[in-house]
C-alpha cells in the first residue's frame, strides 16, 4: 500500500477529534454550560467567537510553519494543547474562564492539528488522487461528528459536562496522539518515496519549474480574496447555524435522544459529501464544486426556517452535512491548484484571519439576533444571503487545469 494513505490516516483522525468537537460537538455543551453559570446564549458563543479571533494570529504563524517544519511536530503539538485546554476547561469555575479555556484550544488545536495542518501533508503526498485523498482525510471531521456528539452526549447524562470534558481530553490523548505520533510525514522524500505516480526525475523538474510565492505574493492576488472572502461567507453561515443546531431542535420539541441522532445524520451526510466532492474535484471545474456545495447549505438553511416537523430536520441535516462536507476537500484542492503545493500552508495560513473575520461575529450576531426575537428565523434569512454573496465571488474566478497558481 502506498505510504501516503497512511498520512491519509493520520489526518482523518486529526480532523475527527478537532472538526468533531469545536464544529459538531460544541453544540451538545451550549445548554449545559449556559444553566452551569446562568449565562445567556451570547455569552456561551463568546467561546467561539474568541476561538476564531485568536486564529487570525494563529493561523498565519502555524501556515508559515507547515511550509517549513515537520507537520508530525506540529499536529503532535496541537494534540498536547487539545488535551490541556480541555481539561482547563473542565475546571473552569465561571463563564470567562470557560471561554477563555475554549477559545484557545480551539484556536490552536485547529490549526495545529487539524484540517490546515493534516491538509498540507495529504496535498503533498498525492498529485492524480490528490481530490479524493483529501476528501477522504477530510471525512475525519464527519466521522467525528458522529462520535464526538455522541461521546459527549453520553458523558453529560452521567458524569456532567465537566466530566465528559475530561473523558475527551483522555481520549486525545491516550488514542489520537499515538496515532499521529505513527502515521504523518511531512513529504514523500521523508521516507525515501516521492509523491503517488510521480519519479524522483519528475519530482525534481516539478521543483525546478513552480515558483514559490511568499506571503506579500499571496495576498495581493486577486484569487486570494475571492477565495477567502467566499469562503470566510460561508463558514459563517454554517457555523453559526450549526452551533445552534442542537438548542434549535430542542424549542421544536425534540428531545436529546433525537437531537443526537440528528447531528449524527449531518455528520454521516458530511462524510459521504467529503467523499463525493473530493472524488468529484480530481474530474470537474472546482467552482462548479462549491457551487453545488452553496446551493445544498441554501436548501438547508430554507427547510429550517419554517421551523418543520423531525422528518423535514433530518432532510435539512442532509443536505447541511452534504454542503459542509463537500466544501472541504474542493477548496483544498483549489487552493493547492491556485498557489502551489510548496504554499499551501502559507497560502491557507494567511487565509485564516481574512475567513475568521467573516466568521467571527457570526455567532455572536446569532445570539443576540435569538435573544432579541425569540426565534432563529433572522438569522437564517441573514445567512442565506450571505451563502448567496459567496457564491456571486467566485463568478471572475479563473483555475487554470493544469498550473500551479496563476501568473
Amino acid at each position: 500500500m502506498f505510504y501516503g494513505w497512511r498520512v491519509v490516516a493520520g489526518a482523518f483522525v486529526g480532523m475527527a477529534i478537532t472538526n468533531g468537537l469545536f464544529t459538531y460537538g460544541f453544540t451538545v455543551l451550549v445548554d449545559p454550560i449556559r444553566v452551569a453559570f446562568a449565562a445567556s446564549l451570547e455569552q456561551v458563543m463568546y467561546s467561539m467567537t474568541l476561538g476564531t479571533l485568536l486564529g487570525l494570529l494563529v493561523a498565519p504563524l502555524v501556515g508559515v510553519l507547515i511550509d517549513r517544519q515537520s507537520v508530525r511536530l506540529i499536529m503532535t503539538l496541537g494534540c498536547l494543547v487539545l488535551v490541556a485546554g480541555l481539561y482547563a476547561a473542565s475546571r473552569a469555575q465561571g463563564i470567562t474562564a470557560f471561554n477563555l479555556s475554549i477559545g484557545v484550544t480551539m484556536s490552536v488545536s485547529m490549526a495545529m492539528a487539524g484540517s490546515m495542518a493534516g491538509s498540507a501533508a495529504v496535498a503533498r503526498w498525492f498529485t492524480a488522487s490528490r481530490g479524493k485523498a483529501l476528501g477522504i482525510a477530510a471525512m475525519g471531521s464527519s466521522l467525528g461528528g458522529v462520535v464526538v456528539p455522541a461521546l459527549l452526549t453520553f458523558w453529560v447524562e452521567r458524569h456532567g459536562w465537566r466530566g465528559a470534558l475530561e473523558y475527551l481530553a483522555l481520549c486525545a490523548a491516550g488514542l489520537v496522539l499515538p496515532f499521529i505520533c505513527w502515521s504523518v510525514r511531512s513529504r514523500p522524500q521523508d521516507v525515501g518515496l516521492q509523491p503517488e505516480g510521480i519519479s524522483a526525475a519528475d519530482s525534481a523538474a516539478q521543483g525546478a519549474q513552480l515558483a514559490d510565492p511568499g506571503l506579500a505574493q499571496i495576498v495581493r492576488m486577486r484569487a486570494f480574496w475571492l477565495i477567502g472572502l467566499s469562503m470566510g461567507m460561508v463558514f459563517a453561515a454554517f457555523s453559526s447555524m450549526l452551533a445552534n443546531l442542537a438548542p434549535y431542535a430542542a424549542r421544536l420539541g425534540v428531545g436529546e435522544g433525537a437531537i443526537s441522532t440528528l447531528i449524527a445524520v449531518l455528520a454521516v451526510a458530511g462524510l459521504v459529501g467529503k467523499l463525493l466532492f473530493g472524488t468529484a474535484a480530481d474530474r470537474i471545474n472546482l467552482k462548479f464544486g462549491l457551487w453545488g456545495a452553496h446551493a445544498l447549505l441554501g436548501i438547508a438553511f430554507a427547510i429550517l426556517l419554517v421551523e418543520p416537523g423531525y422528518a423535514w430536520l433530518l432532510l435539512a441535516a442532509t443536505c447541511f452535512g452534504l454542503s459542509t462536507g463537500g466544501m472541504l476537500p474542493v477548496w483544498n484542492a483549489m487552493v493547492a491548484r491556485v498557489f502551489g503545493i510548496a504554499s499551501f500552508g502559507r497560502a491557507m495560513g494567511v487565509m485564516g484571519p481574512v475567513i475568521a473575520l467573516c466568521v467571527m461575529p457570526g455567532f455572536a450576531v446569532v445570539g443576540r439576533l435569538f435573544d432579541a426575537t425569540g426565534s432563529y428565523s433572522a438569522g437564517l434569512w441573514l445567512f442565506g444571503a450571505v451563502i448567496g454573496l459567496a457564491a456571486a465571488l467566485l463568478l471572475p474566478l479563473k483555475i487554470e487545469a493544469h498550473t500551479a497558481h496563476p501568473a
